[in-house]
C-alpha cells in the first residue's frame, strides 16, 4: 500500500461527521495524518552555498516537506569566506506539496489557511527541532508555508561521488556543463576546498532527477 493510500485509509476511518469549525478532534486528526506522512522519513541536507542550506525529507520514495534557510551575504558573495555559522540568519521556508494537503482538504471541509497553521505548528514542534541540531544554531525559524510543486515528486537523496573519479575528471564534466572557465574552477577550489566536488556533485544530482522525474 502505498504512503498516500495509507493516509486516506485513515482519513476515511476517522471523518465520520462534518466539522464546519476548527476542533480538538480536528486537531487530533491533523496532527494524525501528519505523523503518518512523516513516519519513516528520512531527512537529507544540501549546503548550497554559505548563505543558502536545503533540508527535504523523503518517504517512499516521495519528497514530502522541504525546508529552504537563507543567510545574510556580503554585497560581492565571491569575496565572502565567512562559514554560515558566523552569517545572520535572514528566513526560512517550508514546502509541502500542494497534492498532500488536498489529500486533507478533500476529505475534511477544513479551512485551508486553518490547516496550513496547524501543519506549520506541528512541524515547528516535532520535525524543526533536528534542523536546528544539524545547524547548531537556535537561531533560525520558518517564517512562511508553500504549497509547492503541484505534486509529491520523486525523492532523489545526495549524489555520492563515484569511486576512483579524479578532480580532472570532474572538472572534465563541470567545463562541459556550465560556463566555468578553467582557471576559475582552480582559482575557487584554491579559495575553497571542495568546491569543485561539489559543483560536480551538484551535476550528477540535476542528471539524476531529470532521469527520475522525467
Amino acid at each position: 500500500m502505498s504512503l498516500q493510500e495509507s493516509i486516506r485509509r485513515i482519513l476515511k476511518e476517522e471523518v465520520n461527521e462534518i466539522y464546519s469549525k476548527p476542533s480538538e478532534k480536528m486537531d487530533i486528526l491533523i496532527e494524525r495524518w501528519l505523523n503518518k506522512l512523516f513516519s519513516g522519513a528520512k531527512m537529507y541536507h544540501k549546503e548550497t552555498w554559505k548563505t543558502r542550506h536545503d533540508f527535504e525529507w523523503c518517504n517512499n520514495g516521495l519528497e514530502i516537506a522541504s525546508v529552504t534557510l537563507f543567510f545574510d551575504e556580503d554585497k560581492y558573495i565571491y569575496d565572502d569566506k565567512r562559514p554560515t555559522s558566523k552569517r545572520n540568519f535572514e528566513s526560512g521556508e517550508l514546502s509541502i506539496p500542494k497534492s498532500l494537503i488536498d489529500d486533507l482538504v478533500n476529505y475534511v471541509p477544513i479551512r485551508r489557511n486553518y490547516l496550513r497553521y496547524k501543519i506549520e505548528e506541528w512541524f515547528d514542534d516535532n520535525i524543526f527541532p533536528s534542523v536546528m541540531d544539524k545547524m547548531e544554531r537556535t537561531d533560525i525559524r520558518i517564517e512562511e508555508i508553500k504549497e509547492y510543486p503541484k505534486k509529491a515528486e520523486v525523492c532523489v537523496p545526495p549524489v555520492e561521488k563515484p569511486e576512483g573519479v579524479s578532480e580532472e575528471d570532474m572538472i572534465e564534466l563541470v567545463l562541459k556543463t556550465t560556463l566555468y572557465k578553467r582557471n576559475d574552477l582552480l582559482k575557487h577550489e584554491e579559495e575553497e576546498p571542495g568546491f569543485i566536488e561539489k559543483i560536480y556533485l551538484g551535476k550528477l544530482h540535476n542528471s539524476e532527477m531529470d532521469r527520475l522525474r522525467g
